[in-house]
């Protein structure tokens, strides 16, 4: 039995000669959507091509009196930091950051 080669890998072939892998157009359009491992990364793209329209209709609703939507551009465009919560660190202190914290709240004698 000859290997096939197909998109730069080796692929079995079937009975009927025809082999048994797709390619990558095939698998996007056999599936209908993303994978699940990238479902984030497909969301993320398409928000940011659709961004620009769905900020110029939360500026129109907001233009006519929307609340909702006038605070969700000030909370998107970064113009109202007092509700948006402050960054953790995410490591704690390390032993030498505690011992140094702990003398410096010691009175010296």
């Amino acid at each position: 039995m000859e290997r096939k080669r197909v998109a730069g890998r080796f692929v079995r072939q079937g009975l009927d000669g025809v082999s048994g892998a797709q390619t990558a157009e095939s698998k996007a359009s056999a599936a209908g959507g993303p994978r699940p491992n990238s479902c984030r990364t497909f969301t993320r793209a398409k928000v940011a091509e659709a961004l620009p329209e769905i900020v110029d209709r939360f500026v129109e609703e907001a233009k006519k009196g929307s609340i909702a939507h006038a605070k969700m551009l000030t909370n998107l465009g970064g113009l109202d930091k007092g509700e948006m919560p402050e960054r953790k660190k995410r490591r704690g202190k390390s032993a030498v950051g505690k011992l140094l914290e702990s003398l410096s709240r010691q009175p010296e004698k």
